[in-house]
């Protein structure tokens, strides 16, 4: 049989291949291992054993180095180096010599398209304008750490005269590539060490995109003017492509944005088209020389988040990142040549690489510290600007196949980008936690509702997952009572997982932004506003939405919280009976769980089993309210709470005081009852003033089988019962041994057992207060809010 022709490949022509290796050869239907044909021969059948093959050496990599706070770059390519022919040859897994030639080209195909689709997704999800606030900083921190690398790589590569890099103009281009930090490489190493949401990973992403843009519009602008004869052309090609994406293809998706109803998903065909479209622009854009830039461009004028960005990332990043990408890093492996290692050249190549990094290093702390960041954040920025990942093996492939770099500069180049990261990322694990910086701020200046002057500005931060949440948090705020002399303002957050995008990001929502946004949004914000108009702006209301991952949300909340001087919020609860999916339960569950430890103030968890029922159509507010109170700061802040609701019209409150015979308190306990008298006769004071029906009784008890039974007593009598998470009654009410057999024991014993739907049925809700701690911090009603109209991310103390 005749070799085939060429195949024609989009104007060119793939030479050197047998046969083409996305077609069947009927012909050769004698492949097969009882046919008298090594399986081993057939490129699919490689490229099946290598993916197999990396897939259980990444896992693998990952139970091992673990322990060493390894991110997951290092394991790929380590896998993939395990997953490369010569790896393989040598463990007698394949016979010497058994790779088809059309393997290296099927795999470096589909791992080339991985990492053109993570570029594509990772512009999708970008949202330029949280880089407006941190722009000063992000600007002058990236060109002097991106800067002063380029220059000390570019003066040691022209110093030392290295034999595998190409002489001339590359050398700047070297330098220039070494030292840039991608944005798509910050964006995936930060996902996994949980520090999106922090002030310092919030600087050191803003700076990374913006190095990205700079680098390499200036090495693409180096590069087209370096030759005269095509620059015309060149720069022509590059703003005809520009034109094709902004002035069409941008257009075009808004319009299949607008003609798309609001709240329905848009048609797979539209996903597909994009996906090849981004595949389209990327080969024009390979074309003309500027593959990432063009891919990049593209993806930002495709709007983030709902509708689209969302669809296009869940639809599209676990197939690119799962079973594309494996393959990209098998290809790094197959490129990677141990045996060409020569240890004269590898010292110089490895001291370049490491000045380079610490450089970048020096740059970033020197610069940072000029922006009044301290010494230690100044040193974490460097170390986070020195992540490393896929996207530099992108740029080394492309030089390698240009044949810039010969096999040992890149086989070098890459050991040393997995030995940078494999020491970088533990450093930053270990040294930077968001979360013990959190706890300290919190602890430096918390606040609660027993704190609050009667006569200054209620603040009440009011967490919102979904719709459902509204009604019962706007009749809670109802039954606050606010009045002239002491208003009520709530700031209400929407909580949205962070689905297409890249970055977290808290901003004020604005009703223009009713058709670019999801999962309720807009009626949520409709609902708070007409409140706050029917309230006569007695109760003020400013609307905020935050995406961010579940595991991170709690730092924008307590953050915000802390900025705004705020002494309560108010956190719905969702039962994992009520949640769709486990997993979303579970997220959620544990979102509740750190904002209680991280929060500066008190947090109140908010089970609604018909609140709506007090806002009745065609009648007044009506509430019936009980309190139940044993001791502690916890039951203090749930009496404070209702001490401000006395006076409301319509609004009853009944305090239970559960009080202990024969108790032996010890100096502290004393303390803590002088206080609890002096609140209880605050409340009595009131209620003989207002005289509306509001209810003081004692209880006394010897055990806590009697405080049950007592509890049990109020069953169907109140629309709302608001207890403290915890007390400390020693012997008598051993609420360490009973949360065991409680359902929910975050709210503790006592909220656990109204919340039961034992206790009260569906009928009466229950709000559970956690205190944050005793400090004497004074309450800032003095604090001025920003206007409304401004934009911002998070207003964050200086690092």
């Amino acid at each position: 049989m005749e070799n085939p022709p060429p195949v024609p490949f989009l104007g060119g022509w793939v030479k050197n291949l047998r046969e083409p290796i996305y077609c069947i050869d009927v012909q050769r239907d004698n492949r097969g291992l009882w046919r008298g044909k090594n399986p081993i021969d057939d490129a699919f059948t490689v490229f099946i054993a290598q993916f197999t093959i990396i897939t259980t050496a990444y896992v693998m990599f990952r139970l091992l180095l673990k322990p060493l706070r390894q991110p997951k770059f290092v394991c790929s390519v380590l896998a993939g180096i395990v997953a490369s022919p010569q790896v393989m040859e040598l463990t007698k897994l394949f016979p010497e010599k058994s790779f088809p030639h059309e393997e290296i080209l099927l795999v470096r195909t589909v791992g080339t398209l991985g990492a053109t689709y993570i570029l594509f997704l990772t512009a999708v999800k970008t949202d330029v304008t949280v880089v407006e606030r941190l722009l000063k900083k992000a600007l002058f921190i990236g060109f002097a750490s991106i800067n002063m690398s380029t220059a000390i790589i570019f003066l040691l590569v022209r110093k030392m005269n290295l034999p595998g890099v190409h002489k001339g103009f590359f050398v700047f281009l070297f330098a220039g590539g070494i030292s840039l930090v991608r944005f798509p490489n910050v964006v995936y190493a930060f996902d996994e060490l949980n520090i999106s949401t922090s002030d310092l990973g919030q600087l050191a992403m803003s700076t990374s995109m913006l190095c990205e843009v700079y680098v390499s519009v200036r090495m693409m602008m180096d590069v087209y003017f370096k030759s005269d004869s095509i620059t015309i052309w060149a720069v022509s090609s590059a703003l005809a492509l520009l034109l094709i994406i902004f002035g069409v293809v941008g257009r075009l998706i808004r319009l299949i944005i607008r003609k798309t109803p609001e709240g329905k998903p848009l048609h797979d065909l539209c996903i597909l088209s994009i996906s090849i479209g981004a595949l389209l622009i990327a080969f024009l854009a390979d074309m003309i020389g500027t593959l990432p830039l063009g891919v990049i461009i593209f993806g930002l004028v495709i709007p983030h988040g709902p509708p689209l960005g969302s669809a296009l990332t869940e639809k599209v990043e676990l197939v690119a990142m799962e079973i594309l990408m494996p393959m990209f890093y098998v290809g790094i492996g197959y490129s990677v040549d141990l045996a060409s290692i020569n240890m004269t050249n590898s010292r110089k190549i490895i001291l370049t690489m490491i000045a380079g990094a610490l450089a970048k290093l020096v740059g970033a702390t020197l610069a940072a510290l000029c922006c009044k960041i301290r010494l230690r954040h100044s040193v974490l920025l460097g170390l986070l600007l020195n992540i490393r990942g896929p996207f530099d093996l992108f740029l080394f492939l492309r030089w390698t196949a240009e044949k810039v770099i010969d096999s040992e500069t890149f086989t070098i180049v890459v050991l040393s980008e997995v030995a940078i990261s494999a020491v970088v990322t533990p450093l930053i694990d270990i040294f930077y936690n968001p979360h013990s910086r959190l706890s300290a701020s919190s602890r430096k200046c918390t606040r609660s509702i027993q704190k609050i002057p009667r006569n200054v500005e209620v603040r009440i931060l009011c967490c919102i997952h979904n719709q459902e949440d509204v009604p019962g948090t706007i009749s809670l705020l109802e039954a606050s009572n606010s009045t002239v002399a002491s208003p009520t303002f709530a700031y209400v957050v929407h909580l949205k997982e962070l689905v297409g995008r890249a970055t977290p990001v808290i901003a004020p929502y604005k009703r223009h932004m009713k058709r670019v946004t999801s999962g309720g949004t807009y009626h949520i914000m409709r609902a708070f506003e007409n409140y706050s108009n029917n309230s006569n702006h007695l109760a003020g209301v400013e609307p905020y939405t935050v995406n961010a991952a579940y595991k991170g949300m709690h730092e924008y909340v307590c953050r915000f919280a802390q900025e705004k001087f705020i002494p309560l919020i108010i956190i719905p609860f969702q039962g994992s009976h009520e949640m769709a999916y486990a997993l979303e339960a579970i997220a959620l569950r544990n979102l509740r769980e750190n904002i209680r430890d991280y929060a500066p103030c008190t947090v109140g968890t908010f089970i609604d089993k018909g609140m709506r029922r007090c806002m009745g159509k065609g009648r007044a507010f009506s509430c019936k309210i009980g309190v139940v109170f044993i001791a502690g700061p916890h039951d203090r802040e749930a009496l404070a709470l209702a001490i401000r609701m006395v006076g409301r019209p319509d609004v009853c409150i009944t305090v239970y005081r559960i009080i202990f015979r024969e108790v032996d308190m010890d100096i502290q306990e004393v303390m803590d009852k002088e206080i609890d008298d002096a609140l209880i006769n605050e409340f009595r004071a009131k209620k003989v003033d207002i005289d509306e029906g509001n209810i003081y009784r004692e209880v006394e008890v010897r055990d806590s089988e009697q405080v049950i039974s007592q509890i049990g007593n109020l069953k169907d009598k109140f629309d709302l019962i608001m207890v403290g998470q915890k007390r400390r009654v020693r012997g008598l009410f051993s609420e360490e041994t009973m949360l065991g057999w409680t359902e929910n024991p975050e709210l503790g014993v006592i909220g656990d057992l109204v919340a039961s739907s034992e206790f009260c049925g569906q009928m009466t809700s229950v709000l559970v207060m956690k205190h944050p701690g005793d400090t004497n911090s004074s309450y800032h009603g003095s604090i001025s809010r920003k206007p409304e109209g401004e934009q911002c991310l998070l207003e964050r103390t200086n690092c």
